[in-house]
């Protein structure tokens, strides 16, 4: 009972987490959605605001993000260009600290006041966690610049911070260091030379991700390899409020094929994510159903028998629109 009761508590802290996050976007200009009625979820917000896409999952104590919750979020990011951060408010038996960037299985991980002076004060982070503290990113080139230009060698700065001389040239190389260091070279060199964490761009991976197998059953599964036998790019998910993201000449379609009794309400949530990344949504179905939504298009399944290209996938999806639209 005590731990039914705990997990309430840390539910309802995360809901009040997620209208926080909501109000501080809604502030600083953003268009958005949020999609915690669908479960799983590897993300619970996406934020638009030109073009800047944001991708946030909300936790209240980080521990709780799962790798594999984690590895979707960055797949879903780089196909829709997306930029994915985790915001919550404890670690382990911590509080996350107000400008600090914590890492979790490749995420940024950052507290809701981090979070408010990023999106709305446009300040962002400086300092980030790893193993055995607190960090910085050093600008390497503006270090070697006032170096220069004051006269001072490597070794007379060594000998200031402490350190070895090869560990400043490998500041110059673009070595992180302490804050505490940092802060001793900034006086040493009358100049700023700490870097902003780039949040937008923390999740550089440039390898290849290998698709999730989510549980579809036969006739899903035949939807998918019909796409991809049209020629369709199709990464298939487990835990999105959309089913497939597809890609076909330059365009990613968020993409539903679950043949569910609610496939309305989950065309609804596919819709609203669409509108807000303006991308174009498609849900494919065995036969006809209520299609008043208008974000969406519905595609029966023997239509893509006669659709033999990408390109030809994409303007069966635009004259459908435009049918539908004109209805």
């Amino acid at each position: 009972m005590l731990y039914s009761n705990v997990s309430i508590v840390i539910l309802e802290m995360q809901a009040v987490l997620v209208q926080s996050i909501v109000k501080i976007l809604k502030k600083a200009g953003f268009t958005l959605t949020d999609i915690v009625e669908t479960k799983p979820r590897c993300f619970d917000i996406v934020a638009r605001r030109d073009k800047i896409v944001l991708l946030i999952k909300v936790l209240y104590n980080i521990d709780s993000l799962k790798v594999e919750m984690a590895e979707e979020m960055k797949m879903i990011a780089k196909l829709l260009n997306a930029s994915p951060i985790v915001v919550g408010e404890r670690f382990k038996f911590d509080y996350l600290e107000r400008g600090v960037v914590y890492n979790r299985y490749g995420l940024p991980v950052i507290n809701t006041a981090t979070f408010y002076d990023f999106i709305v004060e446009k300040v962002p982070p400086m300092v980030y966690s790893a193993p055995g503290g607190h960090y910085v990113k050093l600008d390497s080139e503006k270090i070697r610049e006032a170096r220069e230009k004051a006269g001072i060698s490597l070794g007379e700065i060594a000998k200031a911070l402490g350190v070895s001389r090869r560990t400043v040239k490998k500041y110059e190389e673009g070595i992180d260091t302490s804050i505490e260091n940092a802060l001793k070279l900034e006086e040493l060199l009358g100049t700023y030379i700490i870097k902003a964490i780039d949040l937008l761009n923390f999740v550089q991976d440039a390898k290849e991700f290998r698709d999730v197998k989510p549980e579809l059953r036969e006739k899903e599964e035949e939807i998918v390899e019909q796409l991809r036998c049209i020629g369709v790019e199709v990464h298939p998910l487990k835990h999105a409020p959309f089913d497939v993201v597809s890609k076909a000449e330059n365009n990613s379609i968020l993409t539903g094929v679950k043949q569910i009794k609610e496939i309305e309400k989950r065309a609804k949530i596919l819709g609203r994510v669409s509108v807000v990344l303006s991308t174009k949504a498609a849900y494919i179905v065995e036969k006809d159903i209520k299609k008043d939504i208008n974000s969406v298009v519905f595609v029966m399944k023997d239509e893509l028998s006669c659709v033999s290209s990408p390109k030809d996938f994409i303007s069966l999806l635009d004259e459908k629109r435009s049918t539908e639209n004109n209805i």
